[in-house]
């Protein structure tokens, strides 16, 4: 078979799996770095955890069940991944991830919005309403171009005038104008936020993690505002609020990278 036939395939699998889950759609679009630098404080057994609690709340919800589509994408161990595509939640199966090699950030953003474009255009198609689209850049480090190595075979670090870095940057801010894209930048102890900031939809989606927000903690937060905003009326306007509970039950924001 074909390229083109898989491609047409698996579409048409989506559709006929969208006309069994009622209600608009809430798009979103997991890229999580699966380096070597992510063993490190266990993140990478973290990030599994993570990942594993926010989809068991997701199936918790039944109304968040309908409307929640997400997609994971990896980069690091393996090269850059489309680990989940998206599909009814309840079919999904999320991988162990485990951390290894680069950090090839701009190949995952690249086949990150792919994979929403696809998705929105599907949506289009079936004349299914939807919330604007969401994606969640998580990583621990500095971006590696992709494909290159020394002489010793680590990976190179991504140039801030790389060739790479500006075509991923075009395309994303085509997107971006086209979709309302809203894109969160996540760092894990990480304090340079300035390739965090050019993929992010708003200076304030820059968020750090720490001691107390690591990954797992994030991702509780996360399935909390994903369930609320999927029972919002869809508008261009709808994003993901990441606020989260003092100990007075105030709401706060998740804390931001330094400038």
């Amino acid at each position: 078979m074909s390229d083109l036939m898989r491609k047409l395939e698996k579409i048409n699998m989506k559709k006929k799996g969208l006309q069994n889950r009622l209600g608009a759609k809430l798009p979103l679009c997991i890229l999580v770095d699966t380096s070597g630098s992510m063993k490190k404080n266990n993140n990478i057994d973290k990030l599994n955890e993570g990942l594993n609690i926010y989809r068991q709340q997701m199936l918790l919800d039944k109304v968040a069940c309908d409307h929640i589509e997400i997609a994971l994408i990896s980069f690091g161990n393996g090269g850059t991944n489309l680990a989940v595509d998206f599909e009814d939640i309840k079919d999904q199966k999320f991988p162990v991830f485990t951390a290894d090699e680069g950090t090839p950030m701009c190949e995952a953003i690249n086949l990150g919005l792919d994979t929403l474009e696809e998705q929105m255009k599907i949506y289009a198609e079936e004349g299914i309403s939807n919330h604007p689209p969401h994606l969640i850049i998580m990583t621990d480090g500095y971006p590696t171009a992709s494909g290159q190595y020394d002489s010793e075979g680590y990976a190179i670090p991504l140039e801030k005038d790389s060739l790479e870095l500006k075509r991923t940057l075009v395309k994303f801010e085509k997107f971006k104008a086209e979709y309302n894209l809203v894109s969160i930048g996540v760092g894990v102890e990480l304090d340079d936020r300035y390739y965090l900031d050019l993929f992010a939809s708003s200076p304030e989606n820059v968020l750090k993690m720490g001691d107390e927000e690591n990954i797992v903690e994030f991702f509780k937060l996360l399935s909390k505002s994903s369930s609320v905003l999927s029972r919002a009326v869809p508008n261009p306007n709808n994003k993901i609020e990441l606020k989260k509970q003092d100990d007075q039950g105030l709401f706060k924001p998740w804390q931001k990278i330094n400038s």
